[in-house]
């Protein structure tokens, strides 16, 4: 397969169980993919050659064929990284992880006992820092998402602090996507901007590796002439990729029940792996008429189209459409729609 025409990456959902019970659970489908389906999506995984791969859940060690999957995606030498929530964390799993070149994220979005817990319910706050310690021992720390909501999103600086103390060197911070109680939780445009500037600020005080996952925030650095590091390993920054606008249709999700999105936070299903190759799916998300007009910056309506940035940002799709039930309109949390060409 040409190069060009591979995955972006593939964030795959390889269990809906899960030992916690999160506040920003996007939720998960009712069924998984048997033994034999499961190792057969990883080799087709491997096969389409994305820049990376995600693993996640639901809580993935609760995967009995984890190790098995991850082994597949590294014989094939692609970067993996494993989203995981710490409860079961072990040093002989971590020690299966380090000899799989797995790179290990381990959520925490409350900076506090009482703020994790509430957000995380059933999780310990005593058991994430133990896990952190595991993860640092074995060298596969490689960052804490943040997922941040109306819920956290006054507790930036503490974030950075507590994550520093037990020992992360990197912070990925996500915005809120559509999940349960979705508009109760979703930031604003002013809440956008606050949440940047404190970054920024927090970042310069900490030194600590910051990747913010939203198309607006390289926009954002850039309106305000903030530099940034766009190396893939720097001493220390604020990380953005060469690509940071919205990769909707660019990159694959696959649900537990083998369903494959365009986004992992879309209502939309391409195809399912229990029915045809995944390489047949990607082939049909890239011919599809949907991916195609909403890959069209263009098409955007409302300030988006207007924007200085919108080639270079394009406005969260899954989140507008979360938030306006329409595919095309202007991005509703984007802290720069005032910025016009």
């Amino acid at each position: 397969m040409e190069s060009m025409n591979r995955p972006y990456m593939i964030d795959w959902a390889i269990t809906n169980r899960c030992d916690l019970n999160c506040l920003h659970c996007r939720g998960m489908a009712a069924e998984e993919l048997d033994s034999t389906t499961i190792l057969k999506v990883a080799k087709e995984v491997s096969s389409l050659k994305p820049g990376w791969v995600i693993i996640e859940g639901g809580e993935p060690l609760l995967r009995k064929e984890l190790i098995d999957i991850i082994e597949i995606i590294h014989k094939n030498k692609i970067k993996i990284y494993l989203i995981n929530n710490g409860m079961l964390l072990d040093e002989k799993i971590a020690q299966k992880f380090a000899n799989l070149d797995v790179n290990l994220m381990i959520s925490m979005d409350g900076a506090d006992k009482k703020s994790y817990e509430k957000i995380r319910k059933g999780a310990s706050f005593e058991k994430l820092k133990g896990a952190v310690a595991i993860a640092k021992k074995f060298n596969i720390l490689d960052s804490c998402p943040v997922t941040i909501g109306k819920h956290n999103h006054e507790q930036i600086g503490k974030l950075f602090k507590f994550a520093q103390e037990i020992g992360y060197k990197k912070i990925t911070f996500l915005g809120l996507k559509p999940c349960r109680d979705y508009k109760k939780y979703c930031l604003k445009e002013e809440d956008y901007e606050k949440i940047f500037f404190s970054i920024i600020e927090y970042q310069k005080e900490y030194r600590m590796d910051v990747y913010v996952d939203e198309p607006f925030f390289k926009p954002f650095l850039k309106e305000h002439n903030i530099d940034i590091d766009y190396s893939s390993n720097p001493e220390n920054g604020i990380i953005v990729p060469d690509v940071s606008r919205c990769i909707f249709g660019d990159y694959m999700f696959i649900e537990t029940n083998g369903d494959v999105k365009p986004c992992t936070f879309a209502p939309v299903v391409i195809g399912n792996v229990n029915e045809k190759g995944l390489y047949e799916i990607w082939e049909n998300m890239q011919k599809s008429e949907f991916i195609e007009n909403i890959k069209d910056f263009s098409t955007r309506e409302g300030p988006c189209k207007e924007c200085i940035y919108l080639y270079e940002c394009g406005g969260c799709r899954s989140r507008t459409f979360g938030l306006t039930e329409s595919w095309t309109a202007s991005d509703p949390s984007c802290p720069l729609k005032r910025i016009k060409q």
